[in-house]
């Protein structure tokens, strides 16, 4: 598998609706991550919503939220030749989350955060910025709206713009509105459809929790990451202008990510918003398995992390873990 999705070939990508429809399959046989009674949009307010319906909408944010990162991998100098293996890493790690398998506020914001970091991806020093800002700000708002614990996310998508750009007082007011609008559109909507609110609208991910899941995807984030830091430090070191900034860009989307997640298991006992610390991360994984020959050790835990995607299912680990 990994060598299929290391080579360059366009109609690989004909497999991913294929693996996600092979995670549907196995949830919808055995009910490993469950629908909740109403689906949490945030300010947008809880809705009941067809099991089948919200399945089919979740996979397409999944499966075209993946093919947009690894668009953005492939056109960003990150390798000297294109591959697919972020969108492989993006389905193989969300199929942890329930927010993979059912919509809520959280899978919702997740694509749109995406869509901001696009725009980010086209913000350029020499240019003008006030598009790509607006944009980028824009989607980032319409995110908080559908998940408001990004709110605290503000000031760093901020700073993460003009780390970039040199301050200019017209695209921060431009950066402003557009995080702005789409809480005003959606305080019009609360008010004219009488929308009932509660705290727990804050975080609109899911409730469950499977701690073995959560370690597990943590861990083999961390591995992975450690097996691509010396192509990481080499690629920053010998890359260009622009792909030192991207990667700085990364570096702080993920610390903002890792400090909701934390926000997220402290106040709220969560852990589904880890799954947003892949759309730094996914960028970087394939730095692991850099090189003509793939390295064993990061070979080996790719397909124990890929078996227990689909064992997780009918092996209860959990409760293995609790007793």
């Amino acid at each position: 598998m990994l060598k299929i999705f290391h080579s360059n070939r366009t109609i690989v990508l004909v497999l991913i609706p294929v693996l996600i429809s092979l995670y549907f399959s196995m949830n919808s046989f055995f009910h490993y991550h469950v629908l909740e009674e109403q689906m949490n949009f945030g300010f947008f307010g809880k809705y009941n919503i067809n099991s089948t319906l919200s399945s089919f909408i979740s996979s397409l944010l999944i499966g075209f939220g993946g093919v947009l990162l690894n668009q953005l991998f492939n056109k960003n100098e990150f390798s000297s030749k294109n591959n697919y293996l972020p969108v492989l890493f993006y389905v193989l790690f969300l199929s942890l989350s329930n927010s993979f398998y059912f919509l809520s506020g959280l899978s919702i914001a997740q694509f749109l955060i995406i869509l901001s970091v696009m725009q980010l991806f086209q913000l350029n020093q020499k240019e003008d910025g006030r598009k790509a800002v607006f944009n980028a700000s824009f989607f980032f708002g319409i995110a908080c709206v559908f998940f408001p614990v990004l709110f605290f996310g503000w000031p760093f998508l901020l700073f993460i713009i003009w780390i970039n750009r040199p301050f200019l007082f017209r695209e921060a007011a431009i950066s402003i509105a557009g995080i702005i609008i789409p809480s005003l559109y959606a305080f019009a909507f609360i008010l004219f459809f009488d929308v009932q609110l509660d705290l727990t609208v804050i975080n609109s991910s899911s409730i469950e929790v499977h701690t073995i899941d959560t370690l597990v995807f943590v861990s083999t984030l961390m591995l992975f990451f450690l097996f691509g830091l010396k192509t990481l430090f080499y690629k920053i070191q010998t890359g260009s202008i622009r792909i030192k900034k991207i990667f700085r860009l990364l570096f702080f989307l993920s610390i903002l990510f890792f400090i909701l997640f934390l926000v997220d298991v402290l106040f709220y006992k969560k852990t589904q918003s880890i799954i947003l610390l892949m759309i730094p991360q996914v960028l970087i994984l394939p730095y692991a398995f850099d090189g003509k020959k793939f390295k064993i050790l990061p070979k080996i835990i790719f397909y124990i992390f890929f078996i227990f995607t689909l064992v997780k299912f009918f092996i209860p680990f959990n409760e293995l873990l609790l007793n």
